[in-house]
């Protein structure tokens, strides 16, 4: 009788056993969840991930910006263009950081042009943190899935989870020799190499060089950004009327091209003040006409935003002779700024680059 009360007791317990979740890296969770909803969303939909509540909105954005980096780079889902975001959440009066109705996150998803929104939450639970991500369809506010994991509270989570203001306004535009030999923190991910910026790696050519007026200057320093230590690119540009085609170049050489070649593409965190940039790739086939690979982004000021630009995004400008794109003969990397930003162009614009990694 003993035995079969203690066979009892032993299984009242099983569950508590089999069930118990043991908490994991904030960033192992984010890779597991992107596996989830790779499961229970069909592939080619359209997704935006919009907003996880929280009271850390430096935490919030990290989640955000990370899931996004994950769901590009599994490539089963389609990842809609968040650049109008900012508009539309300041039309519609919300936070990211804080709590969006079913209503309103359908209503911004059919602005973006997804299908799907993911959205969720996470909150200290004692030592502990809890992640909760969902998945609803705009069309129906159905949900798709849904997904609770446990995150252990590591150094990242500290950081994020600190009260800190956000870096300054105004990039410094003080050219400097030196470099800090200091290792960038950079995010966990399947990135074949996080680029640590290099001074000697690097060099202003502005159309100064055909007689034009322009001017730029770039430093590499540390700075703390939402509670994380990187080597940060200060690059300031200064488009002046003086020939007929103005433009401004940071160029980046040497230590990056091998895993550049090696990738099939670029992401990188930018701060700035809300002018356009483009990002530009330069290879041997497209160097008789100039007519290099790029991408336009504009910064948003006073905020953080990650851009990722897989090679397929990178264009030709319409001017250029075509060639086919090949990753084994770039030779150069590029930030800059040029005519064909339109109204904006002139004038000085200056941007904060970080955390480039190869992918």
């Amino acid at each position: 009788m003993k035995k079969i009360v203690g066979f009892c007791i032993l299984v009242l317990f099983i569950p508590a056993f089999a069930f118990a979740q043991t908490a994991v890296s904030l960033d192992a969770a984010l890779k597991n969840s992107t596996s989830y909803l790779n499961g229970r969303i069909p592939p080619r939909t359209k997704v935006v991930v919009l907003n996880f509540t929280s009271d850390w909105p430096n935490l919030s954005d990290y989640i955000i910006e990370e899931l996004i980096g994950y769901i590009v780079n599994e490539g089963t889902l389609t990842v809609v263009d968040r650049q109008n975001l900012e508009t539309i959440r300041k039309e519609m009066d919300f936070q990211l950081s804080g709590e969006v109705s079913d209503n309103t996150a359908q209503a911004v998803g059919k602005k973006l042009g997804a299908q799907t929104i993911i959205s969720g939450s996470i909150t200290a639970i004692g030592k502990t943190y809890r992640l909760r991500i969902r998945a609803i369809s705009v069309e129906t506010a159905q949900i798709l899935g849904m997904q609770n994991i446990d995150v252990a509270q590591d150094s990242r989570i500290t950081a994020l989870t600190k009260n800190t203001q956000p870096p300054p306004a105004v990039a410094s535009n003080s050219a400097s020799g030196k470099t800090s030999n200091n290792t960038v923190i950079v995010n966990e991910s399947n990135a074949i190499d996080s680029y640590i910026p290099i001074t000697s790696d690097m060099y202003i050519s502005t159309d100064a060089e055909s007689k034009g007026k322009s001017t730029g200057s770039f430093n590499i320093k540390k700075e703390v950004i939402n509670g994380v230590e990187y080597n940060v690119i200060n690059l300031t540009i200064t488009l002046n009327k003086g020939i007929e085609y103005q433009w401004g170049d940071l160029n980046i050489r040497e230590s990056i091209l091998e895993n550049a070649r090696k990738a099939s593409g670029i992401r990188f965190k930018v701060y700035g003040d809300g002018k356009s940039w483009f990002l530009n790739v330069r290879t041997k086939e497209a160097l008789t006409d100039y007519s290099w690979y790029r991408y336009q982004f504009k910064t948003s000021s006073n905020k953080v935003l990650t851009i990722d630009v897989p090679y397929s995004k990178l264009k030709q400008p319409d001017w250029g002779k075509k060639v086919l794109f090949n990753k084994n003969t770039i030779f150069e990397i590029a930030f800059g700024r040029n005519d064909n930003l339109g109204q904006e162009t002139l004038g000085t614009a200056q941007i904060k680059i970080f955390d480039i990694e190869l992918y």
